[in-house]
């Protein structure tokens, strides 16, 4: 076994917990979100207004998928959509009061669920955590291109 087999094996099982994550529709105030469109009314809800475009370079989606997602989230009154005055090429996508709520109540529960997890480590695994999710950050930014706001 290598130096290295532990940990991927962990990462795996890590990655695989948090995938499924997404497959368990949260339950926002009546309205059933999947993960994806949780994180998206969550960037919305700091953003305020961004075109698709920009959503999608923010979320690091495919501009299609963040498509589908907006026209999920317009369906269930958590977003509207309208074309940009000044440049008709452009979608904007800005949160309503409907989906401010939901995005509220749905960081407060994800804080939550945080908290009682880090709670659960002590200091030592949660600064040893730290360490490795920075590191796994930077290798996925060498990937993916860099994302400054978790550094």
């Amino acid at each position: 076994m290598t130096e290295t087999e532990p940990l991927e094996s962990l990462l795996t099982r890590v990655m695989r917990l948090v995938a499924t994550q997404g497959e368990q529709p949260a339950n926002e105030g009546g309205t059933t979100l999947t993960t994806t469109e949780g994180v998206v009314l969550i960037e919305l809800l700091g953003a305020g207004e961004v075109t698709q475009q920009q959503l999608s370079g923010q979320l690091r989606l495919d501009k299609s998928r963040v498509s589908r997602l907006c026209s999920a989230l317009e369906r269930k009154h958590l977003v509207t959509r309208h074309r940009d005055e000044h440049n008709r090429r452009h979608l904007l996508v800005r949160i309503t009061r409907h989906g401010t709520a939901a995005a509220t109540r749905l960081r407060r529960t994800w804080q939550e669920r945080h908290e009682r997890m880090l709670g659960a480590m002590t200091a030592e695994e949660r600064h040893a955590l730290l360490l490795g999710l920075r590191a796994l950050h930077r290798e996925l930014d060498a990937v993916h291109g860099p994302d400054d706001r978790f550094a």
